[in-house]
């Protein structure tokens, strides 16, 4: 989208720019209707183009187009209109629709459609990655954008618990962001160097995942991650935080194991419960697999998709 730079506004009006980009492109390209994810600025820019197209488009609600930045007072007025203005909405969660009927007081009905791993990419294999032989302990992962919404400094501190009980844990941290530095100055202050190794970003996730036995994530909120998605589908039982839409996808006992917020100690007996048990721990991890193959897969995802686009023509 190209966005003009005028001295008369103190910030481009790239809403306009792109409403303007949308109904080209759907003209040029004869588009049937535009799927827009993340509402803002998106829903309003659709709204805007199908007022020259006569296009229909449908919103697809992800986070904090809804609890944070689409609640502010500064955007909440036009994010509610133009997502209830949408021919159709979806998001991936439950929980999210639930925010969205009580933080915007949408009353259209919303479609949940959840979100999909590539099952082929992302399927248990053997370890090639690393170079060490691994240890005859539980190996941990976690995959992220290293933003503070992940509290992974909870992570490092059940961390700290695990290795007291069980010294050859590891860690594997798989990602980059803001809080990197922050969190390998804690690695350091812990003395968990040997315990935690940190790789930032990586291309491929699924050879990463498959050297570990479990994958956490202890997030301060979440709507449904696909790093779940993925952990699961390479057959690796989930530690996770009990928020957001996060209990959607992990059966707690079944294909994972839900922990409060803000309880690193939880994390770590989570942890110290599938190194103790190998049954358990392959069990879960079988359990995830078939989530993935029943609930999760493009093909199943994508004919609910498919449902939706129909209502709209």
């Amino acid at each position: 989208v190209s966005v003009v730079e005028y001295p008369l506004f103190k910030y481009p009006p790239y809403t306009i720019a792109l409403a303007s980009e949308m109904a080209r492109v759907t003209k040029r390209e004869n588009l049937d209707f535009i799927n827009v994810h993340y509402s803002l600025p998106h829903s309003t820019a659709a709204q805007l183009s199908r007022e020259i197209t006569k296009k229909p488009y449908i919103t697809t609600l992800h986070g904090s187009d809804v609890t944070i930045l689409g609640s502010d007072p500064s955007y909440e007025p036009i994010n509610t209109m133009s997502i209830e203005a949408s021919d159709a909405i979806t998001t991936v969660s439950k929980y999210m629709a639930e925010e969205a009927k009580t933080s915007l007081g949408i009353e259209k009905e919303i479609h949940v459609i959840p979100n999909f791993v590539d099952e082929e990419i992302y399927q248990p294999a053997p370890c090639h990655l690393l170079e060490t032989p691994r240890p005859r302990a539980i190996t941990l992962v976690h995959v992220s954008n290293f933003r503070p919404v992940k509290r992974i400094e909870d992570l490092i501190y059940s961390m700290c618990i695990l290795t007291k009980k069980e010294p050859n844990a590891q860690l594997i941290l798989v990602g980059d962001g803001p809080d990197r530095h922050n969190i390998e100055r804690l690695i350091d202050k812990l003395d968990l160097r040997r315990n935690i190794r940190v790789t930032g970003y990586r291309s491929d996730v699924a050879a990463m995942m498959n050297c570990a036995d479990a994958l956490v994530l202890c997030s301060e909120t979440e709507n449904a991650p696909l790093t779940i998605l993925e952990g699961m589908s390479c057959g690796l039982p989930i530690i996770a935080t009990n928020v957001g839409g996060i209990p959607e996808q992990v059966q707690d006992g079944v294909n994972g194991l839900l922990v409060p917020l803000k309880h690193p100690e939880e994390i770590a007996e989570a942890a110290l419960k599938l190194n103790s048990d190998e049954k358990l721990l392959a069990r879960m991890g079988e359990n995830a697999r078939k989530t993935v193959l029943e609930k999760y897969t493009k093909e199943i995802v994508l004919k609910q998709y498919l449902e939706v686009y129909n209502s709209v023509l």
